[in-house]
């Protein structure tokens, strides 16, 4: 009875922070999968304003789809749609989401973990303007 006193608290911990280490794992590998949408997205459209709509529709599905819940801050770089046709250049989008944590958490635990990926595509150097 002692044992059982003295290590179900060590265990239910462990197991709280087993679950907030894969909920982080999960969160991170959604949101570079958001990322990476996003730069791709955004590299095969013909303007860059329409490369920043296209982007952000596209993190957010994903988003959606995988089952992440948070409201994403989506930043694209689309300096290189200035460089002309023909020349190589890229788009780069940064995604960034709060993973919460709060309903598996204990107290002392973070309730949210903020989680930013970044990813890079090359554009299209034969798209038409």
């Amino acid at each position: 009875m002692v044992e059982v006193a003295v290590l179900a608290p060590l265990f239910i911990t462990f197991l709280a922070a087993l679950l907030i280490a894969m909920r982080i794992q999960h969160g991170g590998a959604v949101v570079s999968q958001a990322a990476a949408d996003a730069a791709r997205r955004a590299s095969i459209v013909r303007t860059a304003a329409q490369a920043r709509t296209e982007a952000t529709s596209s993190a957010l599905a994903t988003l959606h789809e995988r089952g992440l819940h948070c409201a994403p801050d989506v930043k694209l770089d689309l300096s290189g749609y200035a460089r002309p046709t023909g020349q190589n250049a890229i788009v780069t989008a940064q995604v960034t989401c709060r993973v919460q944590l709060a309903d598996i958490a204990l107290p002392g635990m973070p309730g949210a973990r903020t989680v930013t990926k970044t990813h890079r595509s090359p554009i299209d150097p034969y798209r038409g303007r």
